[in-house]
């Protein structure tokens, strides 16, 4: 998929709603306060490369799955963000590494898709 053409309205469209914002702001609820077209799909992969951008200017943006995007002033919080999402990427390429390798180990790795295997001793 093609990354999304983000403007610069857009991004400072974007910073001003969260610089106003009382609370953080999901994704859908920015997309519909810029007017981004398309579906949820796009709009949220559109939303991410506006926050990317802003990231790398130097904005200070924190995204939780439950509650959305949100500016923090706190240079030791928005670190702390930041740790934590390495921690997250580090565990996750860990976990892949360990199914992958039972995959290969185990012949078909059906026991890796479905679980541990049960036995009811009924034959």
């Amino acid at each position: 998929m093609p990354t999304p053409n983000v403007t610069t309205l857009e991004v400072a469209r974007c910073l001003s709603i969260l610089e106003s914002a009382d609370e953080p702001i999901v994704a859908a609820e920015l997309a519909a306060r810029l007017h981004l077209s398309g579906n949820r799909e796009s709009q949220r992969r559109h939303i991410r490369a506006i926050i990317k951008q802003l990231r790398d200017d130097g904005s200070m943006i924190i995204a939780t799955l439950q509650d959305g995007y949100f500016l923090t002033e706190d240079p030791q919080f928005y670190q702390d963000y930041l740790d934590g999402k390495q921690i997250d990427a580090k565990r996750i390429l860990g976990e892949t590494h360990r199914r992958k390798k039972m995959l290969t180990e185990v012949g078909s790795g059906q026991g890796v898709l479905f679980g541990p295997v049960v036995t009811t001793g009924i034959g």
